[in-house]
């Protein structure tokens, strides 16, 4: 087993509300709830547009920066995508990407 390292965990308190609002959404498709944040967490990473100018972080689906204006076409969006996938696999394994 793994040990846990929390220096490299993303811990969140949530509202009773929302905790049982992903318990629920976890269980009605079968997951854990470890495994449903995991997946809502990967959907998300298509969606982060960094400028590589600026660092602000647009809509996934920009072109230009809000902030800036430079042309998003060399974005650190695929670079953060390939860093937090790194992360993830690193403390989930493969089977966790």
């Amino acid at each position: 087993m793994k040990a846990e390292r929390n220096d490299e965990q993303i811990l969140v308190r949530l509202p009773a509300r929302i905790k049982s609002l992903v318990e629920t959404g976890a269980r009605c498709e079968g997951m854990t709830t470890q495994e449903w944040v995991r997946e809502a967490m990967q959907s998300r990473l298509g969606l982060v547009n960094v400028c590589p100018g600026c660092s602000f972080v647009n809509a996934g689906r920009a072109k230009y920066c809000s902030e800036c204006g430079m042309a998003l076409g060399e974005s650190k969006r695929e670079i953060y995508r390939e860093w937090m996938l790194s992360q993830i696999r690193e403390e989930f394994g493969e089977e966790g990407v």
